[in-house]
């Protein structure tokens, strides 16, 4: 909910300036028969009234404004830049041995003989030459992941490195 204006608010900022011009209107009527006195007395009473309203419809205002204040603006989601963000340039030019024996275990357990582990440019990535192949290996969840085809469709940068 992070619209900046009010319904409620307006509607009795509103409600407010109708109430004061009625009883406006009925002071001046009421001045012909009972005087200026009591129509002093309903204009008072319009004005209190419609004043407690209006202001009313302000401190409902206010309390938008600090609501909004409060709630974060919603990013635009663009699929594109979630995608470039996911693969930051990494500075180190190596796999470290926590990665590589991951690797290795991965590959183990599918009977398949890793030939050799190479660094990506990107963070969080390898890739694998294996049985004459080569696999982009993604190292960045808690669980090695051998990127498919689809996925490295998505991922330009990744299936040039693979090409």
């Amino acid at each position: 909910m992070t619209k900046k204006d009010n319904a409620i608010a307006m509607s009795l900022q509103i409600l407010g300036g109708v109430m004061i011009a009625a009883f406006a209107l009925r002071a001046l009527m009421a001045i012909d028969e009972f005087g200026g006195g009591p129509a002093f007395e309903i204009l008072l009473q319009g004005v209190i009234f419609g004043m407690l309203l209006i202001g009313f419809g302000e401190v409902i205002k206010l309390m938008q404004g600090l609501f909004n204040q409060r709630e974060p603006e919603r990013p635009v989601e663009d699929p594109e830049m979630a995608r470039r963000q996911a693969l930051r340039i990494s500075s180190d030019s190596s796999v470290s041995i926590e990665n590589r024996n991951k690797i290795m275990d991965y590959y183990t357990k599918k009977n398949m003989v890793v030939d050799d582990i190479e660094a990506t440019p990107y963070d969080g990535y390898a890739i694998v030459h294996h049985d004459g192949r080569k696999d982009v290996v993604d190292l960045n969840n808690w669980e090695l992941e051998v990127l498919s085809e689809a996925q490295l469709r998505k991922n330009p940068e990744l299936r040039n490195l693979v090409e």
